[in-house]
């Protein structure tokens, strides 16, 4: 998957965590806030996440790692080995690496 970046001008790990920590009570819910580096910084290799979220309406997360943040998506019907299956993934909210 590729993601476009030309003509955007880049925003600070920061600027693009306010919209999730808007969102969120950080003395109610064990998420990381993104104040503080990861416990176990990598060098030279990018994460990746996919976890089934057991939200309001059950969901999976996609989450990849670019310019010192997660960038998310919900895949409400999950991923599949398909590769010729299409799946809806919404982009939401960019979540701090944890």
């Amino acid at each position: 998957m590729a993601v476009k970046t030309s003509g955007i001008p880049k925003r600070s790990a920061r600027a693009q965590l306010s919209e999730y920590k808007r969102k969120r009570d950080f003395t109610r819910t064990g998420e990381p806030s993104g104040d503080e580096a990861p416990s176990s910084p990598r060098t030279g290799s990018l994460r990746f996440v996919i976890q089934k979220h057991a939200a309001s309406r059950l969901h999976f997360d996609l989450r990849l790692e670019l310019d010192g943040v997660m960038k998310s998506w919900a895949v409400p019907k999950g991923p599949s080995l398909d590769p010729s299956v299409k799946r809806l993934a919404m982009q939401v909210e960019d979540h701090a690496k944890g």
